[in-house]
Formats: structure tokens, sequence, C-alpha cells
């Protein structure tokens, strides 16, 4: 099996057997790089075993590298188009919310004038009604005496 083809869901277990744990290295010849180590350090007791999961960088061409950064599977670069793209998404709805602001701000206006409208249709056909009311009473009123 190569380097490259490591199936990391089945874990070691180290001669002390214990199940070895998936550990990430954070020395500078190996940065990030994955690998299964044993439970206890060797200044613990532990026996000291060790798999790397990942690759070494050493039998990787430089050109390679380069190669996939230029093409565009530089990790910086495609947060970089991903953070432009969010930023222009984002201006993007800052200008529909202010569209829609003021045609909200047209509609508020709008609906305030139908509502005095209305109101003033109710004044007037409430005012017909007491006149009308008025006129009954006045003919009930005569028409008793």
């Amino acid at each position: 099996m190569s380097q490259s083809s490591v199936n990391i869901e089945e874990v070691d277990v180290c001669k002390c057997g214990y199940y070895c744990r998936l550990k990430t290295s954070r020395t500078p010849l190996n940065p990030g790089r994955r690998f299964f180590g044993c439970k206890a350090s060797k200044e613990n007791g532990g026996c000291g075993y060790f798999r790397w999961i990942d690759p070494s960088l050493e039998n990787v061409d430089e050109s390679s590298l380069m190669n996939r950064f230029i093409d565009g599977h530089n990790p910086i670069d495609r947060l970089k188009r991903k953070v432009k793209e969010l930023e222009e998404e984002r201006d993007s709805l800052k200008f529909q919310l202010n569209e829609n602001e003021e045609k909200l701000m047209v509609l508020n206006k709008k609906l305030k004038e139908v509502k005095l409208q209305r109101d003033w249709e109710n004044v007037k056909f409430n005012r017909v009604v007491i006149v009308f009311l008025c006129l009954l009473t006045i003919e009930w009123f005569f028409n008793i005496v």
C-alpha cells in the first residue's frame, strides 16, 4: 500500500497494546503532516510507535507544486476569489435593499393617502346619515304634533 492511499479509518495498535491516536505534526520540517503515534510518549513509558499518514514533501517535485499554485489550486488564491465573490454579492444585496427601501417609502406614502381618502369618504357618509336622520326626526316630530 502506498503512503498516499493510507486508510486512516483503520487505527493502528502500538506495541503497548493501545489504539494509536491520529496526530498532526507541528515541526518546521513536517508542518501539518498527519501520523499515527503511541498514546504515551517515550518519556512517559510509551513504546514510541509512529507511522506517517501523509506523504513527505521531500519526494514532491518543486515544479509540480509551483504548477499547482499557478493553476489556481493555491488555497490562498481560492479564498481571495471567494472573498471577492462574497463582497460583490454583498454589494449587490445592499443595492437591492436600498431600492426596496425606496419602493417601501413610496408605498407607505400611497397607503397614507388612501387611508386619508377613505377616512374623508367615511366622514362625508356620516354627515349624510346624520342629515338624513335629522330630517326623519323632524318629519316624525311634526307628524306627531
